[in-house]
């Protein structure tokens, strides 16, 4: 049976852009990764759990990078939410160009793709000002037009959830 990794296992593990994956005993990795996440409090290191015996940790943006990349990220944000609400608007009336925006709705989601330009924007139908990491993320990167965010953005989902976390937004 593995033995569960300490703080200082973990600390002396990751480096930024580089996690690391610890074994964990069978039914323990939950209770692994909050209670390392408590001791590593403080720090920009995340544990979480990665399958059924094991748990990952990575090396987040810090807090110093999530400030000089704020102004950009808070364009990011309204830049998003203006073309979610757009979009969303205009597919509720039907007056979406579907010669431009391909729409693909499945839940209280629809994925809108500009054939043109390949930007993907996913957005909540009935809460366009909603903004979930993953889908933020996608936005960025299909745009090409938020490049600090993008460099801070090592872990992806991970990171640009921290980010909107110290920035306050959701």
């Amino acid at each position: 049976m593995p033995d569960e990794p300490s703080p200082e296992t973990v600390r002396r593990a990751v480096a930024r852009g580089r996690g690391a994956t610890f074994d964990v005993p069978e039914g323990e990795a939950s209770a692994t990764a909050e209670r390392l996440n408590g001791q590593l409090a403080g720090r920009d290191i995340r544990v979480f759990v990665s399958g059924p015996t094991t748990c990952t940790a990575l090396q987040l943006v810090d807090a110093h990078e999530a400030r000089r990349t704020r102004p950009e990220l808070e364009t990011l944000v309204a830049d998003f939410r203006g073309l979610a609400h757009t979009l969303t608007q205009r597919s509720e009336l039907g007056t979406l160009d579907e010669n431009v925006w391909w729409a693909a709705p499945h839940g209280e989601h629809c994925r809108f793709e500009n054939l043109e330009t390949g930007v993907v924007v996913e957005a909540h139908t009935h809460a366009p000002d909603s903004v979930d990491p993953y889908f933020l993320l996608c936005f960025a990167q299909t745009t090409g037009r938020y490049p600090a965010v993008l460099d801070a953005c090592v872990h992806g989902f991970h990171d640009m959830s921290r980010l909107l976390d110290m920035a306050g937004v959701r």
